[in-house]
């Protein structure tokens, strides 16, 4: 039988699948780092894109807010505004009402009955004045108790006083104003 040394050959085998498996194995560490760093990349390139979008977001949540700001600015000047028309409705309503107050009340006075002081406080009017006699002023409450616009006529004093060598009746009496 023929002997073959085989030894040679075997040793070029096992080199040759040992230079094949570091190939593979450099290939394949290769391959991994390249593919780490892939993932690195594509992380920090989400990283960044998601810290533009936080920026983007904060920036607009900053912008809403000096937005939200101006709106409650504007909400308290509209309050003062709707304040200050109603304080000028008031007064306008008020302004026809003085003229409403002085149709009733000349028509309220008798013949003989001067008046010489009226003043107005909320929703009473104080008036002082000159009546020839007692019934005159009577029949100046009467008439005013009648009246749709004027309430609770109240007497406070009536004293006789002499003016021009004539005795005169000075009045002192309010009332209220009724719903208008």
């Amino acid at each position: 039988m023929i002997q073959m040394n085989l030894l040679p050959w075997r040793k070029a085998l096992n080199e040759r699948k040992r230079k094949e498996n570091l190939a593979i194995i450099s290939f394949a560490a290769g391959f991994a780092v390249c593919l780490v760093i892939l993932i690195i990349l594509g992380l920090n390139m989400t990283i960044a894109n998601e810290k533009r979008v936080v920026q983007y977001l904060n920036n607009k949540i900053s912008s809403l807010d000096k937005n939200l700001q101006e709106i409650r600015g504007l909400e308290t000047k509209k309050t003062n505004l709707i304040a200050k028309i109603n304080v000028l409705q008031k007064l306008q309503i008020r302004r026809a009402d003085t003229a409403k107050i002085f149709d009733e009340l000349v028509a309220a006075i008798p013949d003989n009955i001067t008046l010489s002081d009226v003043q107005r406080t909320g929703e009473r009017v104080a008036i002082s004045g000159f009546a020839d006699s007692n019934s005159d002023v009577s029949q100046f409450m009467k008439n005013i108790e009648r009246s749709t616009l004027l309430d609770s006529a109240r007497l406070l004093e009536i004293e006789q006083i002499l003016i021009n060598d004539a005795f005169i009746n000075q009045f002192y009496m309010d009332f209220e104003i009724g719903s208008i």
